[in-house]
């Protein structure tokens, strides 16, 4: 899948399919470089807008990265709070970050807050959660915090 234009991105994107001839998978598997992902989120971040265009409707990138609150947790004690349309959503010292998550513990944090983007590629990520998140989210949020006190 081409994913160049207007978002600008620098390379092909590869996104799996689900057989051979198939759909894409809209669950995972969408692999490309850490700046073009970037640019994707940076798109999140500016609530559709893309250098004075208006790509995806601000109302839906609104909704996408709010809880969707109207169904359970699956902790099975409150209204999940912490996923939307395929974006996760992390609390981290009263904030909600909107996170793309990797299988292999690939995470692009758009930070609202700070108008900044965290992307970090890996291939491996924490096996232990606190709650839906995985253990290490958090501190990758506190050295970011950080760098972008600087």
């Amino acid at each position: 899948m081409l994913f160049r234009s207007p978002l600008q991105t620098g390379n092909d994107a590869l996104w799996n399919l689900d057989r051979k001839g198939g759909d894409e998978k809209t669950y995972c598997c969408f692999n490309t470089t850490a700046r073009d992902i970037a640019h994707l989120a940076r798109l999140v971040l500016n609530n559709g807008n893309w250098n004075g265009k208006q790509l995806i409707s601000e109302a839906y990138i609104k909704e996408a990265i709010s809880p969707a609150s109207y169904l359970e947790n699956q902790f099975g004690d409150g209204a999940l709070n912490y996923y939307g349309f395929q974006i996760w959503i992390t609390h981290y010292k009263g904030m909600q970050i909107p996170v793309f998550r990797g299988l292999g513990g690939q995470y692009i944090f758009m930070i609202p807050q700070k108008n900044a983007i965290v992307v970090r590629l890996g291939h491996k990520r924490d096996k232990k959660y606190k709650r839906e998140k995985t253990a290490e989210m958090d501190e990758y949020l506190d050295i970011a915090f950080r760098i972008l006190e600087k």
